[in-house]
C-alpha cells in the first residue's frame, strides 16, 4: 500500500480524481487503501453497472484516472483513455484521460470517496464522503465487534459496495482481524446470478468468523441449513443489512445455529449507523446506534 500511495503522489497525479474498476481481491485492497491514505478522490465503479452507466459516473465525478484489472473494458468507456502504466504493488492498470477543469464538476472540500448508489429511486447518484467520516464508521464497527474476538472476516459482497469496503478494509484491521478477499467467481456472488454451491463451498473452505450478508443471501443460507448444510463452527458474527429483514427469518437463522445480527446504514452517512450485537440485540429493530453517530 505504501508503494502504491507513493506513486499517487507523483506530479502527474496532482489533483487527479480516480476510479476503481476491479474484482474483489488484494489488488482492489491495495488500490482502495492507497487512495484512501493519499486522500485522493476515489470513485468505486460497480462491475454490474452497464457501460453507459459507468460513462455517466465517470463524467459526473470528473474522473481522470481509472485503476482497473480489466483495461479492455476501461478503454471502451472513453476513447480519450490511454494506458499509463501499472499501479505499483498491484496488477491494476492505470488508464488516464485529459480533463478540462472548466467542465469538471466541483466536489465538497475533503471528499475522498464518491460512492454511487441507486438508493430508493433506482436512479444512480453519487454520495461524497470524507476520509474522516469513513474512519469514524470503521472505528465504531471495530469497537462494537472487538469483544467477539474475530480474527478472520470473509468478504462476500463486492468491494464496490460501500458497506463491504468499509468493513473489510478499514474496520476489520482496526479490530485485529484479517480480511479474506476471494474473487467473486469463488464466492458465487456474481452479477448474472447467484451460484449457491460456490457460495456454500467458499464459506466452508475459508472457515470465517464473521461475514456480511444481504437478506437474499441469508435466505439462501437458511434454506441450505434447513436441508442439512452445516455452517462452519468458526462463525461468530453474521451481519445482515441492505434491506429490512423479517423477524421470522432471523428466528429461523438463530434456530439453525447461524449467529445473525441485523444492522442499518445508508451511503449518505458513510454506511452503518446502527447494529445489533451479542448482548445488545432486539430482533425486528436495526440495533443500537453506533458510538460515533447521533440520531
Amino acid at each position: 500500500v505504501a508503494r502504491a500511495r507513493a506513486s499517487l503522489a507523483a506530479p502527474a497525479d496532482d489533483g487527479a480524481r480516480f476510479a476503481l474498476l476491479a474484482d474483489n481481491g488484494i489488488d482492489w485492497a491495495i488500490g482502495s487503501l492507497a487512495l484512501h491514505e493519499s486522500r485522493a478522490p476515489n470513485v468505486p465503479l460497480p462491475q454490474w453497472f452497464t457501460n453507459t452507466q459507468l460513462r455517466q459516473v465517470l463524467d459526473q465525478a470528473g474522473v481522470d484516472v481509472v485503476l482497473t484489472d480489466d483495461p479492455a473494458r476501461g478503454l471502451a468507456l472513453d476513447p480519450a483513455f490511454t494506458l499509463a502504466g501499472v499501479l505499483p504493488a498491484s496488477g491494476l492498470m492505470r488508464l488516464r484521460r485529459a480533463s478540462s477543469d472548466a467542465r469538471r464538476p466541483s466536489l465538497p472540500r475533503g471528499t475522498t470517496k464518491v460512492t454511487f448508489t441507486s438508493g430508493s429511486t433506482g436512479t444512480p447518484k453519487g454520495v461524497c464522503l470524507s476520509a474522516a467520516a469513513l474512519e469514524a464508521v470503521a472505528a465504531s464497527l471495530a469497537e462494537v465487534t472487538r469483544p467477539l474476538g474475530v480474527r478472520r472476516h470473509l468478504s462476500l459482497l463486492p468491494l464496490a459496495t460501500l458497506l463491504e469496503d468499509v468493513a473489510s478494509l478499514l474496520a476489520a484491521p482496526r479490530a485485529g482481524a484479517c480480511s479474506v478477499l476471494p474473487p467473486l467467481r469463488e464466492t458465487g456472488v456474481g452479477f448474472g446470478g447467484l451460484d449457491v454451491p460456490a457460495l456454500l463451498g467458499c464459506i466452508a473452505r475459508h472457515q470465517p468468523e464473521s461475514m456480511i450478508l444481504v437478506p437474499e443471501l441469508l435466505r439462501v443460507l437458511v434454506a441450505a441449513a434447513a436441508r442439512g448444510w452445516r455452517a462452519p463452527d468458526s462463525l461468530r458474527f453474521i451481519a445482515v443489512g441492505g434491506a429490512a429483514v423479517a423477524a421470522s427469518l432471523l428466528e429461523r437463522a438463530a434456530a439453525l445455529g447461524l449467529p445473525v445480527y441485523e444492522g442499518y446504514g445508508l451511503s449518505e452517512c458513510g454506511s452503518v449507523v446502527a447494529l445489533n450485537a451479542p448482548g445488545a440485540e432486539r430482533r425486528g429493530s436495526a440495533g443500537r446506534v453506533l458510538p460515533h453517530a447521533r440520531v
